[in-house]
């Protein structure tokens, strides 16, 4: 029997304390916590292990969830503007749209859109593919499959901060590495090989990257490919901004490269469908039967509707007809933010992001990211991800995925902000 002791830490946070004998591996109490593997502990309290869990804060996930529907311009999103259901089913299709029964479904997901998917992705078929509700559950089963206390994770910052803030909760040991604006945000992988030892369970990786925009060229790519192999651990690479380089040259996929890699990716992004909540895991078909195993305590499915307008969007004609008018908004949304930058000369620097619906900007005031946001969002009604969220102060992230008149007006008052700050 478990035994739960509930008590308060420095920083204010809860630490759950469970008590679990050998017999009783599995607990689920409060927030997920999961499958633990026992034998490693026995040597700590012979048959009982005291393990302590700790709840981190999603920071950036926070703040949006907070105020992002309480402003009149919300530039927190880093995704593209959405289309709409009759920009995509045809009279045919949502006939029969509107015909289906709702029920459960696949919970791995509908064998065609798996199909659909795989097709993205060289030399992978439904097999390879797991669907989940969104690629924050895509991530999180990932985590959970993989990471188990005491593993070495090793992390690049800034990033998404899901899989840094699950491994931490898990009780993995983080290494990160620190990305540089002089560099254009990309990977130094003389810094990587100093962290990698033979403790390293996984190497967890943005490409393209959240917030930066920063792509890996298919000579990075090779690079950490050879370097995983050499010590024999997997790669995860969140690829929710695949398709939206705004050169127009899809980058590829990881999992060309490294036999151990697991993609995570969805629609929310790229595919400018956020609401569909449908992601998406791909990895070998082994390690795919591992983790829908672990989707049974999650989600169990997701919306057999959402999988269905999913399937259209994944059809490769729709799907290239989606990801160019996301890139032809976002080049043009760039270049419409940098105009807006150069009138503010000498206040920012910035490394303009390869794809996504973003751009990290560094500022030179006197004055805290979050302050500066929440100053933004209470006198302005803009909402603008603060580097803090990110763990960089002097940052912000600004979404550039919105219609122009829109983003526009946004950032005319973000320039009203910066002159009553004497800028």
């Amino acid at each position: 029997m478990a035994v739960l002791i509930s008590s308060s830490c420095s920083l204010g946070k809860n630490i759950f304390i469970f008590v679990l004998s050998e017999a009783y591996p599995i607990f689920v109490v409060g927030q997920y916590l999961g499958l633990i593997n026992m034998s490693r502990y026995k040597k700590l309290l012979g048959d009982y292990a005291i393990l302590p869990i700790m709840f981190f804060e999603f920071e950036m996930e926070r703040f949006q969830s907070l105020y992002e529907n309480e402003v009149d311009f919300n530039l927190s999103d880093s995704g593209v503007h959405p289309l709409t259901i009759n920009d995509l089913l045809n009279e045919e299709e949502m006939r029969h749209f509107l015909n289906m029964e709702i029920g459960y479904g696949y919970s791995q997901g509908d064998p065609t859109l798996r199909h659909n998917i795989s097709v993205w992705y060289r030399e992978k078929n439904a097999s390879n593919i797991l669907v989940t509700n969104g690629s924050a559950e895509a991530n999180f089963i990932m985590a959970w499959s993989l990471v188990n206390p005491g593993d070495e994770v090793i992390l690049m910052l800034p990033n998404y901060m899901q899989v840094p803030g699950l491994a931490k909760i898990i009780g993995a040991d983080i290494k990160y590495i620190y990305l540089q604006e002089q560099s254009g945000w990309h990977l130094d992988m003389n810094e990587l090989r100093s962290l990698l030892t033979n403790r390293t369970k996984l190497i967890s990786i943005c490409n393209p990257s959240n917030p930066t925009g920063a792509v890996m060229s298919a000579e990075e790519m090779k690079e950490l490919a050879d370097l995983a192999r050499q010590f024999d651990v997997y790669v995860h690479s969140d690829e929710v901004y695949r398709g939206s380089e705004l050169d127009g040259n899809e980058t590829k996929s990881f999992n060309e490269f490294y036999e151990k890699t697991i993609v995570t990716c969805g629609l929310s992004k790229s595919f400018a469908h956020p609401g569909l909540r449908i992601g998406w895991l791909v990895a070998d078909q082994a390690l795919i039967t591992e983790m829908w195993a672990h989707k049974d305590y999650s989600s169990i499915c997701a919306s057999v509707l959402s999988q269905e307008i999913a399937k259209k969007i994944m059809q490769p004609e729709t799907r290239k007809q989606i990801l160019s008018r996301s890139t032809k908004m976002l080049s043009s949304n760039l270049q419409l933010f940098q105009d807006w930058l150069n009138s503010h000369p000498g206040l920012f620097s910035f490394a303009p992001p390869q794809a996504g619906g973003m751009a990290f900007v560094g500022y030179q005031m006197d004055i805290n990211s979050t302050e500066l946001a929440h100053k933004l969002r209470t006198e302005q009604s803009v909402l603008i991800v603060p580097g803090d969220c990110y763990g960089m102060d002097k940052y912000l992230r600004f979404g550039i995925g919105s219609p122009s008149d829109y983003l526009s007006q946004g950032l005319n008052l973000v320039s009203e902000c910066i002159q009553q700050l004497g800028y």
